[in-house]
């Protein structure tokens, strides 16, 4: 991210410059660690004249809902340097006030910490996984102070630290500014690290990865090796690494019973937790390696004007989620096949799931790209008690600009002489290396640039960005010597469609999708289903007798309970529209389409 002011961290008074650069130190407490609360103590030193305000932040980086981290923020205290009690009162859900300071305060809290993944906190006799917005509170008005981290020393002396953070003595670490120092998670406990290093231009990096995990050394040794490859990988399609503040990237790896799954993007690191070992999921987990490191490109530098600066007291609405994390997941598992961590046919295959999800699902009635991108406030990581209609209505932006992503890297193949992996290339000449925030036409003029046709782009972003077309994702397969076959092509079947016996009969267990027969019927989830074209049906061995006796473009009738009262419902069977993507065999290639499908997947290694 770059180190802008934060829009909620307005300053208080102006004027301050001899004070702005007075570091505000925060100091920890383990001694209660088992009982996962953390102490903190933050000094905050040349204050203003005003009262302090201390807030805890409700966003996190790479998190899009609000969290109300402060629900687990207890014995609030306020000191002044020479230890006397200053007032301190609660001003808000997440703020608390402290009067009369003269200048300076001790603020310490008890923190309860007991979630590991990239956006909560947890702390025990294990480890203290940071995410720092769940853990740190701030001061309003002092956005550009530096920040100084103390670990004790004394308090669990052998552990080691991972961090993203400038180390600048034992067990301190500093950030130029609250919004580097949000942007910076912290794993201290039993690291073992592995590190390299990297030619990029000018200058050579140091990668490391830091493990939480009970695997022999011997599979770090392995999955460092594959974790070299998507580096390089992803490196030859931009060029070059980011110039990495500290000349370091480290990956934050958290693999064992007592973490929680999820992979969290950082200016200069990344969080990859699973709740399982390497041993026996490594193939599975190094997907979230290649996506969250080409995040240090596409979303860390080359970021979206509408997350600029990111806001830490608010949701953070954003249009631009289908390219920052769609484009994105589009190349984690193709960087995986071009390093060889998958082969072409496991690539191939692995397609089926997410062109399934996006091609089928009927969320396109409602939403383009943009629109499923503004729904990540509701979708990413919030929670909420009452049900939804997102099966119906919401596509998820990482597989919707998957799809987007790999149907323009086809199509500017075939038509255009060019590729993605170029388009990237040049949005990060434009945008991300000079970190100038974006909006959505800066990618339509440079897709134009790119190929030449300012039309073609035109046409492109208000089919399928401004508007909800779905590209010709069949033929372009096909282009490249892959087939989609539908899995059925003579029964009938309905997409989707979940049932599940109960003692009160056949239930329908989930969503009925819009764009089903059933949904035109009537039927809705919750619902009994007591006969077909008036056979009685009791259990789903009972249903799939009955529908295996229709005929595709049958007219049919469903009998079925809802909220106690009988529903009788009419609709016209229909084949299961689900597919099957896989390769083409080698001998069946035309030798143009053989060729367009080795570049396509061909290593970007020279």
């Amino acid at each position: 991210m770059k180190k802008l002011i934060l829009s909620a961290l307005i300053l208080l008074s102006i004027g301050l410059s001899a004070h702005t650069q007075q570091a505000i130190q925060y100091s920890l407490n383990l001694e209660n660690i088992q009982h996962h609360e953390l102490g903190v103590e933050v000094h905050f030193p040349s204050l203003p004249p005003q009262p302090l305000v201390v807030r805890m932040p409700t966003a996190s980086p790479g998190r899009y809902a609000t969290h109300n981290f402060a629900k687990n923020v207890y014995g609030v205290e306020a000191f002044s340097l020479d230890g006397k009690a200053l007032s301190v009162s609660r001003t808000g859900l997440n703020e608390w006030t402290v009067a009369g300071h003269k200048g300076a305060a001790v603020f310490k809290y008890t923190l309860y910490a007991n979630r590991a993944d990239g956006t909560y906190a947890k702390v025990d006799n294990r480890k203290l996984h940071l995410n720092m917005p769940a853990t740190f509170a701030y001061g309003v008005g002092l956005s550009d102070r530096p920040i100084e981290l103390t670990i004790p020393a004394d308090q669990q002396p052998d552990w080691t630290v991972g961090t993203q953070l400038q180390r600048v003595g034992d067990r301190r670490f500093r950030a130029p500014d609250y919004y580097y120092f949000y942007d910076s998670p912290t794993f201290v406990g039993d690291i073992r690290f592995r590190r390299w290093t990297v030619a990029s231009g000018s200058r050579t990096d140091t990668i490391e990865m830091a493990f939480l995990t009970p695997d022999p050394d011997s599979l770090l040794d392995a999955y460092a090796e594959w974790t070299q490859q998507v580096v390089l990988e992803q490196q030859a399609i931009y060029g070059e690494l980011p110039a990495f503040d500290f000349g370091r990237y480290t990956f934050l790896c958290a693999y064992n019973p007592y973490v929680n799954g999820d992979g969290m993007e950082h200016r200069n690191s990344t969080v990859c937790s699973a709740s399982v070992p390497l041993e026996g999921y490594n193939d599975r987990l190094i997907g979230t390696i290649s996506h969250e490191f080409f995040h240090c490109w596409n979303v860390e530098r080359i970021r979206p004007a509408s997350l600029e600066p990111f806001n830490f007291d608010e949701a953070n609405l954003s249009g631009e989620l289908w390219f920052a994390e769609g484009f994105t997941s589009y190349f984690d598992d193709l960087s995986l096949q071009r390093a060889g961590i998958l082969s072409a046919e496991d690539y191939v295959k692995g397609l089926t799931g997410t062109l399934n999800y996006v091609l089928l699902r009927p969320g396109t009635r409602y939403r383009g790209p943009i629109g499923m991108s503004q729904c990540a406030p509701f979708v990413d990581a919030a929670s909420s008690i009452d049900k939804d209609n997102f099966d119906n209505t919401f596509i998820s932006y990482y597989s919707y600009g998957a799809v987007l992503g790999l149907a323009l890297d086809l199509e500017l193949r075939r038509d255009h002489n060019t590729s993605l992996s170029s388009f990237m290339r040049l949005v990060w000449e434009r945008y991300g290396k000079p970190e100038i925030p974006y909006h959505i036409p800066d990618l339509e003029h440079l897709l134009g640039e790119l190929t030449g046709d300012k039309d073609f782009a035109k046409n492109w972003f208000a089919t399928h960005i401004y508007n909800s077309g779905l590209p010709d994702v069949k033929g372009l397969l096909e282009d490249f010597g892959v087939k989609m076959e539908l899995n059925e092509t003579d029964s009938v079947g309905f997409y989707g469609l979940r049932l599940r016996d109960t003692e009160k009969g056949l239930q329908v267990g989930g969503t009925v999708f819009a764009n089903s027969p059933l949904y035109g019927a009537g039927l809705e989830e919750g619902d009994y289903i007591i006969a077909l074209n008036d056979l009685p049906v009791e259990n789903k061995k009972a249903w799939d007798e009955a529908v295996a006796g229709i005929k595709i473009g049958q007219p049919c009738r469903i009998q079925f309970v809802q909220n106690g009262i009988e529903t009788l419902g009419a609709f016209t069977a229909t084949y299961d529209p689900s597919f099957s993507v896989s390769l083409l065999p080698e001998n069946e290639l035309k030798s143009k389409v053989k060729k367009r499908q080795d570049a396509w997947l061909a290593s970007g290694r020279e």
